[in-house]
């Protein structure tokens, strides 16, 4: 019987989580404690906030985003992780993640920008490479989403199709609002200062201005977000989950698209 003909709720033949991209993903989130050792005592700013700030917030994202790839595979069949797919998502996601965030923490290191810094040809080059690792990296989402969407691990149908939209939408919504960002010679800043100063605590969006790193951020956590938002549905009402889960998939979509726009008319997601 292949996984396609699997009567409901039975399992294909799962494995538990995938070791290697695990293993990477624990070393990012480890690698923010001296990171965040660094940043408490090099006062260097760079567009106005620490220049630690971006490494840290790239290795927790990254992180989560290992460790949660790792994950997925305990939801796809055995024979999977050894197929052409598993192992796109394993080693494109570990070798554009380390070269990402290895480069992010190289300039940093050296007080200079790592994104929208064209001031030679190798950081021109360097920032084309990040796009493009940027884009492998999220395509690893879709795969898996493909995945999860024609194998039934026996989950209930609002959860399985909230986690495989969730990982497609993170390529989609991830990819266009990136490369919208990145092809932006300003930075992600619309209609105000090119500076982080006073954004909004933690994150750093602007408060004053448009910033297209918000439409980004929902973009690419669609794969976290969408799945939790249906075991809350599945907890409150196991009759109506399916529909309200594919209700929240759309909704998601149309959030994020009203939180470009609002980016790209010059108006912060919040003002203060």
């Amino acid at each position: 019987m292949t996984p396609g003909s699997l009567a409901p709720g039975q399992s294909p033949g799962l494995k538990g989580w995938e070791p290697a991209l695990a293993i990477v993903g624990a070393v990012l989130l480890a690698a923010m404690i001296p990171t965040g050792w660094l940043a408490l005592i090099d006062d260097r700013t760079l567009n106005g906030v620490g220049i630690w700030d971006k490494p840290l917030k790239f290795q927790l994202s990254t992180g989560m985003f290992l460790l949660m790839a790792s994950w997925v595979f305990t939801r796809l069949p055995a024979g999977w992780r050894h197929s052409p797919a598993g192992r796109y998502v394993i080693w494109a996601g570990i070798v554009s993640t380390l070269f990402e965030v290895g480069y992010i923490a190289f300039q940093a290191s050296r007080g200079q920008a790592s994104h929208f810094n064209y001031a030679s040809g190798f950081t021109i080059a360097m920032y084309g490479l990040m796009g493009v690792g940027a884009v492998v990296l999220t395509l690893t989402a879709l795969v898996q989403g493909i995945g999860v969407l024609r194998h039934d691990a026996g989950d209930p149908q609002a959860f399985r199709r909230a986690l495989g939209w969730g990982l497609v939408l993170t390529f989609v919504l991830g990819t266009a609002t990136g490369a919208y960002m990145s092809a932006q010679m300003s930075g992600h800043w619309v209609g105000g200062a090119a500076s982080d100063a006073g954004g909004l605590p933690l994150l750093g969006w602007s408060t004053t201005a448009g910033d297209l790193r918000p439409p980004h951020f929902l973009g690419i956590h669609a794969a976290q977000v969408l799945p939790v938002t249906a075991l809350i549905l599945l907890a409150v009402s196991r009759r109506y989950a399916d529909l309200l889960t594919g209700l929240a998939i759309a909704g998601y979509v149309v959030i994020t698209v009203a939180v470009f726009w609002q980016a790209i008319s010059g108006l912060p997601l919040i003002a203060l």
